[in-house]
């Protein structure tokens, strides 16, 4: 019989679902010293056997020199248990005493196989490394010609079902247009993070023709994957064929379209939407009704096809696309109407290309990309009056906006000037959606000296605006653009 018995540690730790952890207990005798061949009983506190959960040997004794007896747990679901050690005995007449130690909690989770649930790939550091969400960069100058290297840094987070994050996944990456880092491996200091470098750079983004937006693609058939025509930080629910010149009316979910004074082709705001996708080993996604830690079958799971790069938007893949082939036969394949446990898992992401306006763009009355939306204010002696201003790119998408100081701002000048700068709706900072086009408020005040006297008649001004915008978060360059808005003051 012990004098005391004591709970050693667990190797490992933190074990994974399916992972053996060994738990050692150490026997003492009186004097304090490693007691050897004690009889050790193990159990599981509450009573029972957890469901999943496999605890060997039951008995064990102590070894000779250490006093220290194992036991090992495995599980194969996520769940927590405590583990009972107890040794020595009390006879009938109640002679002797029994020793007990439990460990602390011991909490199984991750499988180490990532999961198409848990698979998210995003561009965009707004909130730390291992953020995203800037999703657009400027690519093109004023004649539509490629700034070739603009960066981006793009993030893939690999987890298993249950969330938990995977390291040591390679994670490989392709990209319909520009250049991006073929392959990276998921970190274990920022659990899960697999990063890549993204660049502007040939080939472009493939054309294509305008479509019209549905909230509710259908994936019905085994060659579609469920994929909106336009991301929804594009607003495409807003979407109409002239976004500037209509802007007032109701939207038509049709996408918006001019063509382009430069080149004399048609622009719309997915000729530059570039799709790429991250790819890693693991499970197709399903849900685990029965909580058993493994498929059954009848339980809902994502039945995927192999990794494709939508380039078009349609949801499945045409002749000219790229493509992972995961059984090497050299044909792309749909979906197999079965769960795959062991599988080419993959998910897409989606930037912009943006590009500077030319002055054939401001002075294109038909589809115009700026527009002073209010009529030309009258500003009443000391007094305000609101102006709003639409502003887009070649092809009605909103410029990048990568900068904590992006966005448009008034000047002044001898007679009116504004109050506050950048007012109100428009975008300021960093944008994390894109509208077609942004719309920015601010007031435009009277800038008489309250001794002057009212102007009559009144006297019309012009106004410069001034919009900036920044081309990326990573290596950042800004652009100028220079707009005016009119009214007249009293």
């Amino acid at each position: 019989m012990p004098a005391s018995l004591e709970f050693v540690g667990a190797f490992p730790p933190q074990p994974r679902i399916g992972e053996s952890t060994t738990l050692q207990f150490l026997a003492r005798d009186s004097r304090g010293e490693p007691a050897a061949g004690v009889e050790v009983v193990f159990s599981f506190a509450g009573g029972g056997d957890p469901a999943g959960v496999t605890l060997a040997p039951r008995t064990a004794l102590t070894n000779r020199g250490s006093g220290v007896v194992e036991v090992q747990v495995t599980s194969t679901r996520v769940q927590s248990v405590i583990v009972v050690a107890t040794a020595g005995s009390v006879d009938e007449e109640g002679n002797g005493e029994i020793r007990t130690s439990q460990s602390p909690p011991i909490t199984f989770a991750g499988e180490g196989s990532p999961s198409g649930r848990s698979m998210t790939f995003q561009c965009g550091e707004v909130a730390g490394s291992a953020s995203g969400g800037a999703h657009a960069i400027m690519a093109y100058d004023d004649t539509r010609n490629l700034i070739a290297g603009v960066k981006l840094n793009c993030i893939a987070h690999v987890a298993d079902r249950n969330g938990d994050g995977v390291p040591g996944a390679v994670v490989s990456f392709l990209t319909e247009a520009g250049h991006i880092q073929p392959s990276a491996t998921s970190r274990s200091d920022v659990v899960g993070d697999a990063s890549t470098l993204y660049k502007t750079a040939l080939p472009l983004p493939k054309d294509v023709a305008p479509g019209t937006f549905n909230l509710n693609p259908s994936a019905a058939d085994a060659l579609t994957m469920p994929t909106l025509l336009a991301p929804l930080w594009m607003h495409p629910f807003d979407w109409k064929t002239n976004p500037v010149l209509d802007y007032a009316l109701p939207a038509s979910l049709e996408e918006p379209r001019r063509i382009d004074p430069v080149r004399g082709t048609t622009n719309n705001p997915r000729d530059n939407l570039v799709t790429m996708i991250a790819v890693t080993r693991g499970e197709e996604g399903f849900t685990d009704v029965n909580n058993n830690g493994v498929f059954d079958s009848g339980e809902p799971f994502d039945d995927l096809t192999e990794p494709f790069v939508d380039s078009n938007d349609n949801g499945t893949k045409d002749a000219d696309e790229l493509w992972v082939d995961t059984d090497g036969d050299a044909t792309w394949d749909g979906k197999n109407n079965a769960h795959d446990a062991d599988t080419n898992i993959w998910v897409s992401e989606r930037i912009l290309w943006t590009g500077v306006p030319h002055a054939r763009d401001y002075e294109d009355s038909v589809t115009p990309v700026f527009r002073q939306v209010t009529t030309p204010p009258v500003v009443s002696h000391m007094g305000f009056a609101p102006v709003e201003l639409l502003v887009s790119d070649p092809w009605f998408n909103a410029m990048a906006q990568n900068g904590s100081g992006d966005g448009c701002s008034a000047g002044t000048d001898d007679i009116v000037g504004t109050a506050p700068a950048r007012f109100g709706g428009g975008w300021v900072g960093v944008a994390l959606s894109y509208p077609s086009p942004t719309l920015y408020k601010f007031f435009v005040v009277d800038g008489h000296d309250d001794t002057d006297l009212a102007f009559s008649p009144p006297v019309f001004f012009t106004l410069a605006i001034g919009c900036q915008f920044t081309g990326s978060p990573v290596e950042p360059f800004t652009i100028d653009i220079p707009i005016y808005v009119s009214g007249s003051v009293q």
